[in-house]
């Protein structure tokens, strides 16, 4: 079924937003995942892991997906295309939220529909660290971002997935 499709079907429904979320929602927790839907990024990381035969985390805390096996733990970072990929409230203090990671994974999405990825690059935890070690040393204690353009990506990380509609 496509989404056309599903449209049509829920077309006279009185809150078809509620109703797909809703859906949505039972749909996540049928596969076992406890967090709340609308946490912010989880949609995305949830988008990303299926592309990459990966586990998605089933709750926010740790990291953001897993090997089949479950030995390797992933970080996903996601920007529209134009955009950079950020890490949010980190600090020398708490790098294990690099380190505990296998592999980062850098996810570049369509900048005119935020739901088609078009790009996902694999980064080494090690060049990862270094860089953020780096650009920590230079932020201003008021801020705790560290952005990674798509530049720095392309340069240090290896393409592993190329939409295939992109022309």
């Amino acid at each position: 079924m496509k989404a056309e499709d599903l449209l049509k079907i829920i077309e006279s429904e009185p809150n078809k937003v509620k109703l797909l979320i809703e859906t949505l929602d039972q749909l996540k927790a049928g596969l076992g995942f406890q967090q709340d839907l609308l946490t912010p990024g989880f949609i995305k990381e949830w988008m990303i892991a299926e592309i990459l035969g990966h586990k998605c985390h089933t709750t926010k805390h740790g990291a953001d997906a897993y090997s089949q096996c479950g030995k390797e733990q992933y970080e996903y970072l996601s920007c529209k295309e134009g955009g950079g990929f950020q890490l949010d409230r980190i600090h020398d203090g708490n790098l294990i939220r690099i380190t505990r990671n296998s592999a980062f994974f850098f996810a570049e999405f369509d900048v005119k529909s935020g739901l088609i990825c078009q790009r996902i690059w694999k980064g080494s935890t090690q060049v990862f660290l270094n860089e953020a070690l780096r650009k920590i040393e230079k932020m201003s204690a008021s801020s705790n971002h560290l952005t990674f353009p798509v530049k720095w990506v392309k340069s240090n990380c290896e393409l592993v997935y190329l939409n295939p509609d992109i022309t």
